[in-house]
């Protein structure tokens, strides 16, 4: 049976990406990675398969794409890097239309529940429907989970500007309330911006849960990129603390760091 293609516009007019350039367009719920070279438009997977860099925010040098975070080069038009290896991006359809870029993606499938889905449904059967936090790379899957059960209008999330911020957000809510709030943050640097505000209601017996975002498991302990040790970092404020593996048992484990 042939797959439905949605075309989604994503420039106005296509002279918005100079010749030699790249950027991140969404096209529906899906960043995209946009490429002009030798006057051709190209739409990329926007995460580099290596560490998940965020190709739109990187540049064409050489005649080469070039990732942001580790240097890994890809041809802007292709999707293939140098030296024949076999880590290439996935291309998605693309036309230009009346001087507007458009691309084109299949239909999703009906959404199939995920770890991410069983943690969330198991924070707001505890009770936990207020979340502070702000969405990145590393914490995507369980912000998708979040965004489902808002929309069927079981919690509410806050966006917040700065990590902190969620953290005494969430705190000041489980004084005035006397129920735990959630604050959410990516991997690194962003998750230990919450440690002051978790000191916080530790200090005044403030129930929180902290949910972070973490680097790939097959990369901690290497030093990787934004790689903290979340577990020792935070060994002084929280009550129950642990890492989610793929073998875990999700559900009891949020219900223990509720609980």
């Amino acid at each position: 049976m042939a797959k439905t293609i949605n075309w989604y516009k994503v420039l106005d007019h296509k002279e918005e990406l100079s010749e030699g350039r790249v950027m991140t367009v969404t096209a529906g719920i899906k960043d995209i990675c946009l490429t002009r070279f030798d006057g051709k438009y190209t739409a990329l997977e926007n995460k580099c398969p290596h560490q998940g860099g965020p190709l739109g925010e990187g540049s064409i040098e050489n005649g080469m794409l070039r990732c942001p975070w580790h240097g890994w080069d890809y041809h802007p038009c292709t999707g293939r890097p140098p030296g024949g290896y076999d880590d290439g991006l996935e291309i998605f359809d693309l036309k230009i239309e009346d001087d507007a870029v458009y691309i084109g993606l299949q239909e999703r499938e009906a959404h199939k529940t995920t770890i991410s889905d069983i943690m969330v449904e198991t924070m707001v059967n505890w009770g936990v429907n207020r979340v502070f936090g702000m969405v990145g790379h590393s914490n995507l899957g369980l912000a998708d989970a979040l965004r489902r059960q808002e929309s069927k209008g079981n919690l509410k999330y806050i966006g917040i500007r700065h990590e902190g911020a969620a953290a005494f957000a969430a705190s000041a809510y489980g004084k005035l309330t006397g129920k735990p709030a959630a604050c959410f943050a990516i991997a690194g640097p962003g998750s230990t911006n919450l440690y002051t505000g978790l000191w916080d209601a530790k200090v005044d017996r403030a129930p929180v849960l902290a949910l972070t975002g973490q680097v790939a498991t097959q990369v901690v302990g290497t030093g990787n990129f934004q790689e903290v040790d979340l577990i020792r970092a935070f060994g002084s404020v929280a009550r129950f603390n642990h890492r989610v593996e793929q073998n875990s048992d999700h559900a009891e484990l949020m219900s223990l760091a509720v609980k």
